[in-house]
């Protein structure tokens, strides 16, 4: 037979004595266990016992009674979530909350998933709902309230504290499980913020990054200064004995684990190409048919001439055609 049942009423009540109730159905709260007793016979219930007492009609006019037996814990827990509300997003990331009870009217703001809402007033299509700074209007039916809100906001509570007992948690914590919606101005001003971290964050990487960069350049620059005064020989490629301009940077960088091709023109495409504003010590300068390491201060350390052997000259002492990094 197909029930339709109405709620009747709500009794609660702390028993400082056994009483005696006819029923025809008992449900201990909680419990999997139904108990179903017949109409004639009695349940008696033992002291100090709270006892949720829920009358209800059935549609052939016989009357039953479901009695839920509920921990105060519980009671207390659904007395804390029964203002809340929540919306229904279905595959939707939020829910757009209006200004007034039509989606032509201007959007006032949006709910998420876990944003909590005060239904100010319901009908059957719109609502006026309220969520934080957010007052408008959503479509009824994407409404959670009542005891499915309650369950939903146990769920949300259960995955925030999975280390302790929602029972115990104080209206703080529990709303703090919980979000609010956004005005329209708030997300303009949490995008714009967003923004504004995410360049940070990005300028902080590139100078932590540069800075590493500038370390490893300069032990680099600091090696090849050792070399400074030593012979130029045409060819050579020896720190101490004598090299070439090409034969200087390749044999500097041959130290660090790097290996470079021989010629100042097969040095052009290593590394990655910077421009003179990027440039960092330790990056290699080229020229046409020259090549040196930039030291820092607009200077480079290279192999000069027969004449000035290893030495110290202007960066921009000629054209620049490339400037590369091997870090």
């Amino acid at each position: 037979m197909n029930l339709k049942f109405i709620k009747r009423g709500i009794i609660l009540a702390t028993l400082t004595s056994s009483i005696l109730i006819p029923v025809c159905q008992v449900q201990a709260a909680d419990a999997v266990s139904l108990v179903t007793v017949p109409q004639q016979n009695r349940v008696v219930v033992l002291d100090k016992t709270l006892v949720n007492v829920v009358e209800e009609m059935r549609s052939d006019v016989a009357m039953e009674t479901t009695i839920k037996i509920e921990s105060a814990e519980e009671l207390q827990l659904k007395e804390k979530l029964a203002g809340y509300a929540f919306a229904i997003l279905g595959g939707d990331d939020y829910l757009v909350v209006y200004r007034e009870a039509a989606e032509e009217s201007e959007v006032a703001g949006k709910v998420f998933a876990n944003s909590t809402l005060e239904i100010v007033t319901k009908e059957a299509d719109w609502s006026e709902v309220k969520s934080g700074n957010i007052v408008g209007y959503v479509q009824t039916e994407k409404l959670l309230s009542g005891k499915k809100a309650i369950e939903r906001a146990k769920e949300i509570l259960t995955e925030k504290y999975q280390d302790k007992d929602i029972h115990t948690l104080d209206k703080e914590e529990i709303d703090a499980a919980f979000t609010v919606g956004e005005t329209v101005e708030e997300e303009i001003a949490r995008l714009a913020a967003e923004e504004a971290a995410r360049i940070a964050a990005e300028e902080a990487r590139k100078e932590a990054e540069r800075q590493a960069l500038m370390q490893r350049g300069q032990s680099v620059v600091d090696y090849a200064r050792q070399f400074l005064g030593n012979p130029y020989v045409y060819g050579g490629q020896s720190l101490t004995r004598g090299t070439d301009c090409s034969g200087f940077v390749r044999s500097v960088y041959k130290n660090f684990g790097i290996y470079l091709p021989r010629t100042s023109y097969s040095m052009r495409s290593v590394g990655r190409a910077v421009s003179y504003s990027e440039i960092l010590p330790g990056d290699i300068v080229c020229y046409s048919g020259h090549v040196g390491i930039y030291a820092g201060n607009g200077q480079i350390v290279n192999a000069i001439d027969e004449a000035h052997g290893i030495g110290m000259s202007n960066a921009r002492y000629s054209n620049i055609i490339t400037i590369r990094r091997m870090f």
